[in-house]
C-alpha cells in the first residue's frame, strides 16, 4: 500500500481523518478550496491532482451532490489502482466501481479520538483492501451490505443520536423551569438511568451555551434529518418525533445557530436572542 493518501474536503471530518492518518505516518495530499493550508497536509490545486498523486482517496464532502460533482470531474483519470473511500452521507451518492462507503457514527471529536464507528457499504474485496486505513480511523467498523447500506445506516444512527440530543436539551430546560440548578441537574441525570451518550457529550455545552468550535454543525445534522424524513416518506414509515426534531433544528438555524455545534438545538427552547457564534 502506498504511504500517500488523498483527502477531498478538509473541514471538521476531513481534518480529523488527516490527523489520524498523520499520526500513523501516512503522507496526506488534500484539496479544499475553503482550507488552503493545513498542518500535515500537502495542499494541491484540484481533485484531479489528488487522484493523480494517490491511489487511496477519502471523500469528506458536505453532501452527495459534491461527491457526484467530484467523480464527474475526475472520471477520466480514475483507474483500477484507485480505491475511493466515501465518508459522505447523502441521497445523491451513486456507486462507482472504485468506491466504498465508510460513513461515520459520531462527531469529528469522536473520530479524532478513533472512537466513532464506521458504517461500511461495498464489495468485500475492496473493503478488505481498505481495512488497514479503516482500522486507523476507528477501532469499530460494520460491513452492512452493498454500496448504499452505509449511508442508510448512518441515517438510522443519526436519528437516534439526534433525538437523544433533543431530549437532553428539553430535559435541561424543564429542570431550569422547575427551579433546579442546571449543573447539579446534569450531574444527577448522568448518574441515573436517564443518562445518554448525547447528554454526556453535549449537556455541559448546552448549559454554558458553548457552541464554538463545533464538533458537528447543527446545519449539517439538519441536512441529515431532512434525508431521514425523505427516506421515511419513501418507505411509508411514521417518524413523528423526527418531524418535530426538524422543526426544532430549523428554528435554531433560523436564530443564527446553523454553523454552531449541534448542542445549540437547546436554543430552539430558549427565548429568542442573538446568535452566540
Amino acid at each position: 500500500m502506498s504511504d500517500t493518501i488523498g483527502i477531498l474536503g478538509l473541514g471538521l471530518i476531513g481534518s480529523a481523518v488527516a490527523a489520524r492518518l498523520n499520526a500513523a505516518d501516512y503522507k496526506i495530499v488534500g484539496f479544499d478550496p475553503a482550507v488552503p493550508k493545513m498542518q500535515g497536509v500537502t495542499s494541491v490545486c484540484s481533485p484531479n491532482e489528488v487522484f493523480s498523486r494517490s491511489e487511496f482517496v477519502i471523500l469528506c464532502l458536505p453532501d452527495g451532490n459534491y461527491v457526484q460533482a467530484v467523480i464527474d470531474e475526475v472520471q477520466s483519470i480514475i483507474h483500477e489502482r484507485h480505491l475511493i473511500i466515501n465518508t459522505t452521507t447523502g441521497d445523491a451518492n451513486r456507486p462507482h466501481a472504485q468506491m466504498i462507503e465508510a460513513t461515520i457514527g459520531g462527531s469529528s471529536a469522536l473520530l479524532r479520538d478513533g472512537a466513532a464507528p464506521l458504517f461500511l457499504g461495498g464489495y468485500k474485496a475492496q473493503i478488505s483492501c481498505a481495512q488497514p486505513i479503516l482500522d486507523i480511523l476507528s477501532s469499530r467498523s460494520f460491513h452492512l451490505g452493498d454500496f448504499g447500506a452505509g449511508a442508510k445506516f448512518k441515517l438510522i444512527h443519526n436519528m437516534a443520536i439526534g433525538l437523544n440530543r433533543a431530549v437532553a436539551a428539553e430535559t435541561l430546560c424543564f429542570a431550569e423551569a422547575l427551579g433546579f440548578d442546571l449543573n447539579q441537574s446534569l450531574d444527577i441525570l448522568l448518574q441515573s438511568p436517564a443518562s445518554s451518550t448525547a447528554m454526556a457529550a453535549k449537556g455541559q455545552r448546552m448549559i454554558e451555551a458553548e457552541y464554538q468550535p463545533p464538533q458537528a454543525r447543527l446545519a449539517q445534522h439538519l441536512k441529515d434529518v431532512r434525508l431521514i424524513l425523505a427516506a421515511a416518506e419513501e418507505t411509508s414509515t411514521k417518524v413523528p418525533l423526527t418531524q418535530l426534531h426538524r422543526e426544532l433544528l430549523s428554528l435554531a438555524e433560523l436564530r443564527g445557530f446553523g454553523n454552531a455545534d449541534n448542542a445549540a438545538i437547546i436554543e430552539a427552547y430558549r427565548e429568542d436572542k442573538p446568535c452566540l457564534d
